[in-house]
């Protein structure tokens, strides 16, 4: 559960809740919520050993960021307001762990939901913390 608590941490700011508000979660919105808003998930999480057994054990998560907007415009200032949020972060305590790196990885395809009219485009980042 820490890297969702450190991803919830990461975007309750300025940036991302001035474009999205209260409309971020984790894997799913609620139900009837209106674009613009922000969907992230857990793609997968799995331990970094190391042989310093005085060290806590690291964790390599992917994290998928899903901007929901009317338009690839909003799209896009939702994905630089999140980059600014979560990418090049070193060395830095987030939500009571350290973060040992956080990068933005692969760009995905932009889609469009013909029936709602809402474009989304994923971003993984991998984020390597201290358990």
């Amino acid at each position: 559960m820490s890297a969702e608590l450190i991803v919830a941490s990461m975007l309750n700011v300025a940036g991302v809740t001035n474009l999205v508000g209260t409309k971020r979660a984790l894997a799913q919105l609620p139900a009837n919520t209106k674009p613009p808003a922000l969907v992230y998930q857990i793609v997968s999480q799995m331990p970094e050993p190391h042989l310093r057994i005085t060290e806590p054990q690291m964790a390599r998560t992917r994290i998928q960021i899903n901007p929901l907007a009317l338009t690839i415009a909003e799209v896009k200032s939702i994905h630089a307001a999140v980059r600014t949020a979560m990418d090049f972060k070193h060395r830095q305590t987030i939500a009571s762990k350290v973060v040992i790196s956080c990068r933005a990885d692969m760009l995905g395809p932009i889609e469009k939901d013909d029936e709602t009219g809402i474009w989304t485009q994923p971003q993984d980042f991998i984020l390597l913390f201290y358990e």
